[in-house]
């Protein structure tokens, strides 16, 4: 076919951050690399001397599910590394957090590397759940709006430390950020955020050792008779089919498109689908449980401004009173939330929105062996959430309203939590045991030689922090393991 070629030592399926970052990693280690796409590069029409912006919602009404770059074109580009003890077993509302089969001091070189790959501005000041670094942040943090100014200082007169939001944005001088209002949930018609897209497939594709194949479906990972390696993968553009083989198979489909693709390649060795031979394929979703608080700033609505710049880590541990850790306070981007709700509840949500600084309440929701996906056919035909941890949410909203009333702010209003839960992560986990997990530590299929799994899919936890910069790190690290050759030890399959 001519859209395809031989000859490539790693195909990777996905252009997310996991997917992209991955290529990046490879291709300055001399890999040759096709990526594949099902979607296209996101190119909304612009109007000349107009704000542009393009709400992530407005682009899903339109059909699109699936984009170079993935989700990151939406994200608020907060890039947090994972504390230290999110590694470490944890207790929370319905049972345990699992324990990574590998430590943060193993992740904090490829954290670094991530940080400085996706520009990202950010300091250590005001977050005691900072871990240990080996260099300060590349760039240094994003300074407050006035008008946020004021209101850290409120709160930190309450004897909260207050830290900044870990932001991958092109601000400085020569920057290509214009600070606006638009950042969160929105498309950046600057590429001024720094996306999967910006950040790394760019570089990757100028380096001439990456290739890019868009509008292209992947329907199989092909394998060897005895299943023990992947030999290339089957894709479909258009009406054509063609099989591309390498020498390294990546999924970084997502945390959906990956598990299901492992479920599509079933063959007579692999009959329960690739990496599922103890049933954890598609299991234990995992994440965040979350919901929004209003502390209501006055009748004037908010003007436009960049307001998502600081967080409140200071109850990410468990405080005395409570038997779990909490999670963090942390502002959002200016987001039209009255879009997503009923449209009876739209003008309320609207007016208190518009005229609140609205902030995320964010904990950690475990998977189980039942939270996850039902495979029939050739999808999912059931989507199982996991128990959102409602007790602790509960608590960290009562801290953080009587924190903001104790800030001065006369009425505060928190919303009730999300069922659904937010950067969802574990349907295709790292672990030890093949019986629990579809991957070893180092993202590779339990029992293939050649085959790994990187992006979100891949995280056991999401800990209480956005998740994107340790999917980054993840896959620098799978970069040096896969260009290196190296082999860890690997289980054996149940």
């Amino acid at each position: 076919m001519s859209w395809v070629k031989s000859g490539y030592d790693v195909i990777i399926i996905g252009s997310g951050p996991g997917g992209s970052t991955l290529a990046q990693g490879l291709a300055r280690r001399d890999c040759n690399v096709l990526v594949v796409e099902q979607g296209d590069f996101l190119r909304p029409e612009t109007v000349p001397g107009s704000q542009q912006t393009t709400f992530i919602r407005d682009v899903q009404r339109r059909g699109i599910r699936s984009t170079v770059g993935g989700e990151s074109k939406f994200y608020g580009a907060a890039l947090y590394r994972l504390r230290e003890s999110d590694f470490c077993v944890r207790s929370t509302d319905h049972g345990e957090s699992p324990a990574w089969p590998l430590t943060y001091a193993d992740l904090e070189p490829f954290y670094d590397e991530g940080e400085r790959l996706y520009s990202v501005h950010g300091s250590p000041e005001g977050d005691p759940s900072e871990p240990p670094r080996s260099r300060p942040f590349p760039h240094g943090p994003i300074e407050h709006e006035p008008l946020i100014s004021e209101v850290v200082e409120r709160l930190k007169a309450c004897g909260v430390p207050v830290g900044y939001i870990p932001k991958g944005i092109d601000v400085g001088p020569n920057g290509r950020c214009v600070m606006c209002s638009t950042c969160d949930g929105y498309y950046c018609h600057r590429d001024a955020k720094m996306d999967a897209e910006v950040a790394a497939l760019r570089p990757a594709l100028k380096t001439g050792r990456v290739e890019l194949s868009t509008g292209t479906d992947c329907l199989k990972v092909l394998t060897t008779p005895d299943g023990r390696r992947a030999t290339g993968v089957l894709l479909r553009r258009g009406s054509e089919e063609a099989v591309v083989h390498a020498d390294v198979v990546v999924v970084s489909a997502g945390i959906r498109e990956s598990p299901v693709l492992l479920w599509r390649s079933r063959s007579d060795a692999h009959p329960n689908g690739i990496g599922n031979a103890g049933g954890a394929l598609g299991r234990y979703l995992a994440g965040h449980t979350c919901g929004f608080i209003f502390p209501f700033m006055g009748l004037r609505p908010i003007p436009a401004l960049h307001q998502k710049t600081f967080a409140i880590n200071a109850f990410y541990e468990a405080p005395a009173d409570w038997p779990h850790r909490l999670g963090v306070i942390q502002a959002t981007g200016q987001i039209p939330i009255w879009k997503q709700v009923h449209p009876l509840l739209s003008p309320f949500v609207g007016f208190v929105a518009r005229r609140s600084l609205v902030c995320v309440l964010m904990t950690e929701v475990v998977g189980t062996a039942e939270s996850g996906f039902t495979f029939s056919g050739e999808g999912i035909s059931q989507v199982r959430n996991p128990e959102p941890c409602r007790e602790t949410y509960r608590k960290l909203r009562q801290t953080a309203v009587s924190l903001f009333h104790k800030a001065g702010f006369r009425w505060v209003h928190a919303s009730e939590h999300f069922d659904a839960p937010w950067h969802t992560v574990g349907t295709a986990r790292i672990g030890t045991n093949p019986a629990t997990s579809v991957l070893d530590a180092e993202c590779r299929v339990h029992g293939l030689d050649n085959l790994y799994v990187v992006d979100a899919s891949s995280l056991p936890t999401a800990g209480a922090v956005n998740t994107t910069l340790t999917i980054v790190a993840m896959a620098l690290r799978a970069a040096q393991t896969i260009a290196s050759g190296k082999r860890a030890p690997r289980a054996g399959v149940a």
